[in-house]
């Protein structure tokens, strides 16, 4: 979209103010009158010509592309003549305005600093950085059944864009033939179906590769069974299971500590349990010692009773021994001489009765006291069989309790060596993965690698950064290709002013897509300049001082059609033929 002037107030041949002058539109080149407008939109024509107030100023006029225009006074008497007017720099679109309605193919610069392409009619208020549908990127070109694509070709297929990875690449679907193409667009698509291997940027911002075919659905930030993230999760993956195994020693090493406690502990309770076997026979020992003790008292205590019995025996014998001596005595009465005698005789065996029933009380009293004791000593052997029997049980419980600590001790080791296993796995997935990442991402480089980052034959779809050049080349399976252009966006222009002689001009461009102007005039490349380098051209004759020298470098993309000019460049709209307007050729 053209505007013309801005402004601008008009003046005759006297320099005085162009009253009422006239200003007629045509075709540039030709006398067919072209429709100018008075809005940005090109929805409220102007009349053709357009007239300049009393003081000589113009009304607003847009116009798209070029016109040639005619200057006249308010008697069509004609005072000046430009052509062509109008877009007549090499622009690349305008920044994108919302209220401005764009057609299909209108090109605009967004506000992340990239050109976008309109795919609609009536496209308005459609902001093409934010907006799906209504804009794509300059350079994305959908997917064609029926077109043949070279190696580095970039199209679009389902919002999706995927790079060719063979020539002669006719009727093969992006989106299933993944040894004729490689997906570029990285970012994670709920809706998209993933294949093993394939990778894709979180909602985390990692880089992930697919565990599975027909994966869908599944956030790679948050399905580790679907997805293994790579690079810095890599890294942080091995950190973690390197954490894991650390830990897993530690536990290993516990349990190991328990397993020995365990043991200690079962020996105790062996020990236990054998002092209290040992216990268990003293009781029994004391038991038996105490029934012998009872039956030798029993046995003192009828020993006693005999003795008692034989003391009433010997008491009764002493009475019938004191009423013989009565008698005796009796009859010593009658004779003198014989009472004497027997009368001593008496005494003595009375005596000898006393002493003799004193004994066998003696003996009575002994043989109860002893039969007491024996009774005590058995209650006494008695209760400690008791306590012993008791200390028998509690050893035995405490083994039981000491071997089930050995079992759950065995069981935490079992588990602690199943965590290291585990973490070993998980160590070994992770270094997998970031070894196949660095396979196909070499890195920055000043020379096109032979091999990968592991030492390894190069693959195809393997990416690298040349630094010297600034480009991004992809590797097909036998060379490398250019994946993008050194010129970032669509083109790049340099304006210098040439000093005396001056040969060399500097600019980066993609060799074959330069053109060189010098004072407003298009050089010949080979002729009037060379452009071999990719950062500077060189003109065959030098130049003036003070001459012009315009350089502009084009982006180079692969597309499916390119359509060359009669002058020997490349555009990217349809060339129309040269027509014959009222006998002359436009």
């Amino acid at each position: 979209m053209a505007r013309f002037g801005d402004f601008d107030q008009y003046l005759d041949n006297a320099g005085d103010p162009l009253s009422n002058g006239k200003l007629y539109f045509y075709e540039s080149g030709t006398t067919t009158p072209k429709t100018t407008y008075s809005d940005i939109n090109n929805s409220i024509p102007n009349t053709n010509p357009v007239l300049l107030s009393a003081a000589g100023r113009q009304p607003n006029i847009f116009f798209d592309g070029v016109a040639k225009v005619i200057l006249a006074n308010n008697g069509d008497a004609q005072i000046a003549v430009r052509d062509p007017v109008g877009e007549t720099a090499t622009d690349f679109g305008d920044e994108w305005v919302a209220t401005k309605i764009y057609n299909a193919v209108d090109v605009v610069l967004g506000s992340d600093g990239v050109y976008y392409r309109s795919l609609i009619n009536g496209n308005q208020n459609n902001n093409p950085v934010t907006t799906t549908g209504s804009w794509a990127l300059l350079y994305s070109v959908e997917w064609n059944a029926g077109t043949t694509y070279q190696v580095g070709a970039m199209v679009t297929y389902n919002g999706e864009q995927y790079q060719s990875l063979q020539s002669t690449n006719l009727n093969q679907n992006p989106s299933t033939q993944p040894t004729y193409w490689v997906l570029l667009s990285f970012a994670w698509l709920a809706t998209a179906t993933y294949a093993e291997d394939q990778n894709a940027v979180g909602t985390d911002g990692v880089l992930y590769t697919s565990l599975q075919n027909s994966n869908t659905g599944n956030d790679p930030a948050t399905s580790p069974a679907y997805w293994v993230g790579t690079s810095a999760a890599a890294a942080a993956s091995a950190t973690a299971a390197a954490a894991s195994a650390a830990a897993a020693l530690v536990s290993e090493n516990a349990a190991e500590l328990a397993e020995t406690n365990a043991e200690t502990a079962q020996v105790a309770a062996e020990a236990a349990q054998a002092a209290a076997e040992t216990a268990e026979t003293n009781a029994e020992t004391a038991e038996t010692n105490s029934a012998a003790s009872a039956a030798s008292s029993a046995t003192s205590a009828s020993e006693s009773a005999t003795s008692a019995a034989a003391a009433l025996v010997s008491e009764n014998a002493a009475a019938t021994s004191e009423t013989n001596s009565a008698a005796s005595a009796a009859a010593a009465a009658s004779s003198a001489s014989g009472s004497s005698g027997s009368a001593s005789a008496a005494a003595a065996s009375a005596a000898a009765a006393l002493v003799s029933e004193n004994a066998a009380a003696a003996s009575a009293s002994s043989s109860a006291a002893s039969a007491a004791t024996s009774t005590s000593e058995a209650a006494d052997s008695a209760t400690s069989a008791a306590a012993s029997a008791s200390s028998a049980t509690a050893s035995a419980g405490s083994a039981t309790a000491s071997a089930g600590s050995a079992t759950a001790a065995a069981g935490s080791a079992t588990a602690a060596a199943s965590s290291a296993t585990d973490a070993a796995t998980a160590e070994t997935g992770a270094e997998a993965a970031l070894e196949e990442f660095e396979e196909l991402y070499l890195g920055a480089k000043a020379t096109a690698p032979t091999v990968d980052n592991q030492g390894n034959p190069l693959q195809a779809g393997a990416l690298y950064f040349n630094t010297v050049s600034d480009t991004m080349f992809v590797y097909t399976g036998s060379s490398w290709a250019a994946a993008g252009s050194a010129v970032n966006g669509t083109s790049e222009r340099a304006v210098y002013t040439a000093t005396s002689g001056q040969t060399l001009f500097n600019i980066t461009y993609d060799i074959g897509f330069v053109d060189v102007y010098l004072n407003g005039s298009k050089l010949l490349v080979g002729t009037d300049f060379t452009a071999t380098t990719g950062n500077y051209i060189t003109l065959t004759t030098g130049a003036t001082t003070g001459d012009i020298v315009d350089i502009v470098a084009y982006g180079a993309f692969e597309v499916s059609q390119a359509i060359k000019n009669p002058d020997g460049g490349f555009a990217n709209s349809v060339y129309t033929a040269p027509q014959t307007i009222n006998g002359g050729t436009a």
